[in-house]
């Protein structure tokens, strides 16, 4: 694809990186006042909405290794947002569940969240909206895919 403003050519690839690191930047500035990096409150908001999940559920969820997980719960509990809890239900497990600190945040980490979205869509209209989510959408796919036959090839190695 060229680009209209200086001809040269441009991957998709390149753009979405350069939007991925400008969303970093921006929930960097915004969460350093909580104490937390942004792979912390996206482990965050997944738990304050699906209560009494194990770490092996959110290392799933996540797509991460049990090491990355733990290392991002430790420092949510040592910072007071976590706690974890022995389950009801198996008393061999145990759930993570938010404090009522992060219960006070929720609505503004939300915010920032929503916030970043307007920002990325300012000046499109409601169809331009759903269009660049449904061509996201498919390109998640496309990636999730590739991904997939890139770890069913790997297991047919050995």
């Amino acid at each position: 694809m060229k680009n209209e403003n200086d001809g040269k050519n441009v991957s998709a690839g390149r753009l979405i990186n350069e939007l991925s690191r400008a969303a970093n930047i921006y929930f960097q500035h915004e969460f350093s006042k909580y104490n937390i990096g942004h792979a912390q409150i996206r482990t965050l908001l997944y738990i304050a909405q699906n209560k009494g999940r194990t770490q092996t559920e959110l290392a799933k969820y996540l797509n991460l290794d049990k090491s990355s997980v733990t290392s991002q719960l430790q420092i949510l509990e040592k910072n007071g947002y976590i706690k974890r809890q022995t389950s009801a239900e198996d008393a061999r497990k145990q759930v993570i569940a938010v404090t009522t600190k992060t219960d006070g945040i929720l609505p503004t980490l939300k915010h920032v969240f929503s916030s970043w979205t307007e920002t990325l869509l300012d000046g499109f209209n409601e169809n331009e909206r759903a269009d660049v989510f449904n061509y996201l959408q498919k390109m998640r796919g496309n990636a999730k895919n590739r991904l997939s036959q890139i770890s069913s090839h790997k297991e047919q190695e050995f």
